[in-house]
């Protein structure tokens, strides 16, 4: 089958080659892919700016059907649509595992990157990492399940209470998604903060109903960091009223000083939001059968061999979130 492969280590070294199919291991499922999403982290792959074992077939975000099922598995047959947790080869045996934070084990290895992933025809998980698609939840939609449930995480992380105001940093995907969720929990006002009003990421938010604005205006209770940017993380502590709180999933290549005595005095919480975990995905998936998530209205379709014009328009934001269709 043809898959899009990081073929060697270096900036580069991506194209679609023939690998095997993949066979359904003991636990392990292979899915029939319907769709694999574009993340920031496979640009950076492909820049050689991200951990990676290759050759490896890139894609860690994807909706698809069970085409077979391994020995020792239960609960699933062919034909079920489901979307998976990316955290495969988790250890079950240190502590992070087993406090249930499987997402932290040292041995995870994900699909796209640790292992072979989605941006292929058939792609093979572990069948305890699945959750089921419900029937109201479309295709274009569950694609979009991973970055809503890292959004979620990071949500989570601060506990986005009723009448919570938030400022969410940052009109990518996970931005977007974030500012969606925040509204669906409760939050009396929710305003997603960007630097160009034209762009196509902020109509899409605003089309979606997000409040946009370009700068941070007035005192909030929480923050979400999605830019891991110096200048967002310091504008956004600032932007806290006392004892708020600011949770920041934004990767960034900096080391950058921050507001201490002001973040001290005002006794502002600052957390880190990594990955996703179950309940987040449970949680998505509610929001996305009950309507509440419209994530497909964030994407653009490609054909996976048309890969190079759609990470280009990624890269370049045009499109909010580009999907490939093997």
């Amino acid at each position: 089958m043809k898959a899009l492969v990081k073929t060697a280590a270096g900036p580069g070294h991506l194209e679609l080659a023939d690998v095997p199919e993949p066979q359904a291991k003991p636990g392990w499922v292979v899915l029939a892919v319907r769709y694999g999403g574009i993340c920031g982290t496979d640009l950076h792959i492909e820049a050689d700016r991200h951990p990676y074992y290759p050759p490896v077939v890139l894609g860690h975000e994807f909706v698809g059907v069970v085409a077979s099922v391994g020995p020792e598995v239960t609960g699933w047959s062919a034909g079920d649509r489901v979307v998976c947790e990316p955290h495969a080869l988790f250890c079950g045996r240190c502590e992070q595992c087993r406090r249930g934070l499987v997402r932290l084990c040292a041995s995870k290895r994900a699909p796209g990157w640790g292992i072979d992933g989605a941006f292929a025809p058939f792609v093979a998980v572990p069948a305890a990492l699945l959750h089921r698609v419900p029937d109201e939840v479309p295709d274009e939609r569950a694609a979009v399940c991973e970055p809503a449930a890292v959004a979620a995480r990071a949500l989570n992380r601060v506990g986005i209470v009723p009448g919570d105001r938030v400022a969410v940093l940052g009109p990518g995907p996970i931005g977007i998604l974030a500012a969606l969720q925040a509204a669906a929990r409760g939050a009396d006002r929710t305003v997603l903060i960007g630097r160009d009003p034209g762009s196509a990421r902020m109509r899409t938010a605003a089309e979606l109903g997000v409040e946009c604005a370009t700068d941070l205006v007035g005192e909030v209770d929480v923050v979400v960091d999605t830019t891991g940017s110096s200048a967002a993380v310091t504008a956004g502590i600032g932007a806290l009223r006392r004892a708020g709180r600011l949770v920041t999933v934004g990767v960034g290549d900096e080391t950058f000083a921050v507001p201490w005595r002001d973040a001290l005095f005002r006794s502002v919480d600052v957390k880190f939001s990594f990955s996703s975990a179950y309940e987040d995905w449970r949680g998505v998936l509610s929001l996305m059968r009950r309507g509440a998530l419209p994530a497909e209205r964030l994407t653009t379709v490609f054909d996976l061999a048309d890969w190079e014009r759609a990470f280009a328009a990624v890269a370049d934001r045009r499109v909010t979130k580009a999907l490939v269709r093997p």
